[in-house]
């Protein structure tokens, strides 16, 4: 087992805390207590950390007192680490002493795994499960990733924008904020400053990867592969168009429907549930957008009270060759190798007889021994018309049959007559459920069956079966695809087959969740145009970082160093949208490097300057207060010219323990202000603003809508609110064409959206000064602020009548 510890190595590193306790952010910034072997050396590096959290000196005496309050004080571990050399530099012992860790902590993973698939005798499926689980547990826990640096960013970005274009083609006191107004306002950003930039969140939607998302062409794509600038097929079966990318690691629940596909999320994901009954004002039907969060936090009449739901989708109609209810006859009962069809309904034949004058062909009919009469539409005058069978053919149908594209997306009258054609042939009627099944042995043919079925807003489900034939000793796999709803509204011509109109009060198309903590894991998420509602793969609808890089680019500009911590988007994003706002290139076509000689002479130069700053970002996307605190002050004391923090956002973060939110949340929020004002340095920290604001008439955000605590409002020094007209202007005249489309009737709206929007930053307290507002303009494509013209007067509302001097003391917030 020496291979799995180092006695030796772990005194040497505590000694040279002991003996120099300035090394111990170099070591906190990497190890924890259970990266050590002894349990002696566990409890002293522990109490290390609470001597550093409590601002006492890390020392033998203190740690000793620490100690022998928890009867843990080991006087021969204490003397054996005193008597130990300390040493010149830690880092290749610390790296050493996490490596042992690790493995022994992999170790425990195949005793583990020996465990849960011998002892307890678990599925195979369920031990990799459990396996992958701990695996990926183990990595995350025993990550330890630095900052990435401006010239190492800065060049995988060029390399991305090239890679594309192969494919495609004075008044001011603290820090200068790069804006005219704010500055007048705050005089820029204090030493010391703890920063709230506040607005609404983005309604963006994070989905766990693979989740099938629909486009709005019809194709189901995983939402890791959506990229900016593409349609989403929304809940009123019109585009929704991706305006940004979310990628990070955050809890992830379950979301588990009665009557409908599980899909997995994360804690900030808004769902959107609809109301099953009246009550008071509630109406049925009311629509509700909630966080998985305070979903979690309401009662359980709530939850039995709002359903998930899906919808149906109107796509365009398109011409097609052959009748959508023929081919649905032929994908059911015809034969693979040909156009003949096996039925012994009079109703089909009647029909098959009706399409074939249609087409200026003729039926034939071949009897076999025993079997179902085959009929086939053929050409009996030996002309040259195209045949039946010839159109199949062209389709890529023989010998594969499928659905193709052009009939899955089209028009609801023909998916209609589609499904139709299905059930007539190969469907079943249970008239005591009232719905259909249709059962298949080709698996493809069945999931696009029922893609099919839940496009046209039918509750559907799959399932796999073991299907036997006694008499011959047969057995296989296969695939029912069942159909419950309005089914009555399928045009079906086999009589016996004809549905009873839907009776139950109950709605076929919502169906009861239940959410479930799964793990922290990664996310892929997006923000999307108009209501912000789109759909899953089975019709399931489901639901301000510029500002601050903007303040981060203007602090680049005066030659000041800059650090964030991005817990939601990846480094490379963050360079994009910076490039895009220094260069006035859109951003779209920086993504896939579509410019002229000129732009790219401007990219490769603001590149260039870029790669000179003292720019740092962590995107490790999970982190606690204490990890934050290690990182920055290390950071700091590596590169003195950083002047300004940022944190990309509060609601992500954690405190590092179990307690309520609302407590966690003040514990981040005093942490950071401590920090602030240890380092000299604006933090600046971006937070989101409850939903409440949606219901007022006036949008703009107050200090009451502050998310989760109001310890964030007791904390700051400054807290700024971002709010743009134009984003609640788009919504209500896409609202009020959604309800004239329901009304049947037609809407012009005469509002249309400007490249150019005006914006707000409302000061909304200013410990050191007046509050009021900052009129800017939002610039989209370079998702960019910038000063209105110059000789705009600035509002200024009042002054707050208690001012902190920076030397005034700082109280914890009651608990």
């Amino acid at each position: 087992m020496n291979n799995l510890h180092n006695i030796n190595i772990e005194r040497s590193v505590l000694s040279s805390i002991l003996f120099n306790p300035a090394t111990f952010e170099d070591v906190a910034a990497n190890l924890s207590a259970k990266d050590f072997y002894l349990p002696s050396h566990r409890y002293i590096y522990e109490a290390m950390e609470a001597c550093e959290r409590e601002d006492l000196p890390i020392d033998e005496e203190f740690i000793k007192k620490k100690l022998n309050q928890q009867g843990r004080f080991d006087e021969d571990a204490m003397l054996e680490i005193l008597s130990t050399n300390p040493l010149p530099a830690t880092k290749a012992y610390v790296e050493e002493i996490k490596e042992k860790a690790i493995k022994r902590e992999l170790v425990q993973l195949t005793s583990d795994i020996k465990e849960i698939a011998v002892e307890k005798d678990l599925p195979s499926s369920d031990v990799v499960d459990l396996v992958q689980q701990k695996l990926y547990q183990i990595t995350q826990e025993n990550s330890s990733r630095e900052f990435r640096e401006s010239p190492e960013m800065t060049h995988a970005t060029i390399a991305h924008i090239h890679e594309m274009k192969k494919r495609g083609n004075s008044g001011v006191v603290g820090v200068d904020t790069g804006f005219a107004e704010i500055n007048k306002l705050t005089t820029g950003f204090g030493e010391g400053d703890l920063i709230i930039v506040a607005a609404r969140p983005a309604m963006g939607k994070c989905l766990a990867k693979g989740t099938k998302v629909l486009m709005f062409d019809g194709t189901l794509r995983n939402v890791e592969d959506i990229a900016v600038g593409e349609l989403l097929m929304g809940d009123d079966s019109t585009p929704r168009k991706v305006l940004s990318l979310a990628h990070g690691t955050e809890k992830m629940y379950w979301v588990r429907q009665n009557k409908g596909i599980d899909y997995r999320v994360n804690e900030s994901h808004i769902l959107s549930l609809k109301r099953s009954r009246n009550e008071g004002k509630h109406r049925h039907g009311d629509v509700v957008n909630i966080s998985v969060r305070d979903y979690l936090r309401k009662s359980k009449k709530f939850k039995n009270n709002h359903k998930g739901y899906k919808v149906p989708v109107k796509f365009m109609e398109k011409s097609v060759e052959i009748e959508p209810y023929f081919l649905g006859l032929w994908l059911g009962d015809g034969r693979k190798s040909d156009v003949r069809i096996a039925t012994q309904d009079r109703e089909i034949v009647a029909y098959l007889h009706a399409y074939a004058t249609r087409l200026g062909l003729g039926v034939s009919r071949s009897d076999e021994n025993e079997k179902c009469p085959m009929y086939a539409i053929v050409n009996t005058d030996n002309t040259k018309k195209e045949s039946l069978q010839a159109l199949l053919r062209q389709e890529g149908l023989i010998d594969h049959k499928h659905i193709p594209q052009d009939y899955l997306i089209n028009s609801t009258q023909k998916r209609l007559e589609l499904l139709a054609g299905l059930i007539d042939s190969d469907g079943h009627y249970d008239a005591q459920c009232n719905g259909y099944e249709i059962t298949q042995k080709d698996e493809h043919l069945a999931r696009q069956i029922k893609f099919l079925a839940d496009t046209l807003g039918f509750r559907t489900s799959l399932k796999a079966k073991e299907a036997k034939i006694k008499s011959r000793d047969f057995t296989c796999k296969v695939y029912r695809v069942r159909i419950f709803g309005n089914v009555d509204s399928i045009p079906v011509k086999v009589k016996r087959k004809v549905a009873q109109p839907w009776s139950v009060k109950r709605s076929w198309n919502q169906t009861g969740i239940r959410v479930e903590y799964d793990q922290v894991d990664e996310y892929f998420g997006f923000e999307i145009d108009g209501n912000s509602l789109f759909l899953l793969e089975d019709m399931t609808v489901t639901h301000n970082t510029a500002f601050c890089l903007n303040l981060a680019q203007n602090a680049l500009n005066e030659g000041r160093g800059v650090a964030i911590f991005s817990l939601e988007m990846p480094a490379e994003q963050l360079m994009l949208r910076m490039l895009s706002a220094k260069t006035s290139i859109p951003l779209q076509k920086l993504k896939v490097g579509d410019m002229n000689d000129e732009q790219w002479g401007h990219l490769t130069r603001a590149a260039d300057e870029m790669s000179k700053r003292k720019f740092f970002v962590d995107d490790n996307g999970s982190v606690d207060i204490h990890q934050v605190r290690a990182k920055l002050r290390k950071l700091k004391s590596q590169h003195p010219e950083i002047s300004l923090a940022i944190i990309d956002y509060l609601q992500l973060m954690t405190s590092g323990g179990n307690r309520d939110r609302h407590l966690e949340v003040s514990d981040i929020s005093r942490g950071l202000k401590l920090l602030a004002r240890e380092l000299s340095i604006p933090i600046i920290a971006l937070s989101q603003l409850n939903r409440g604001l949606e219901a007022r008439s006036d949008k703009r955000p107050m200090l009451s809508d502050l998310r989760e605590s109001g310890a964030i409002e007791q904390d700051a020094d400054m807290i700024l609110f971002v709010y743009r007209d134009d984003v609640y202007k788009i919504r209500e005249e896409k609202e009020k064409e959604q309800k004239a489309r329901t009304e049947g009737k037609e809407y012009k709206s005469n509002f249309f959206e400007k490249p150019e929007e005006d914006a707000e930053v409302i000061v909304g307290k200013n410990r050191n000064g007046p509050v009021g507002v900052a009129n800017l303009v939002f610039q989209k494509a370079c998702t960019r602020f910038v000063d209105r013209k110059m000789g705009i007067p600035i509002e200024v509302v009042q002054y707050n009548a208690s001012i902190n001097p920076p030397e005034a003391k700082i109280d914890l917030p009651p608990l």
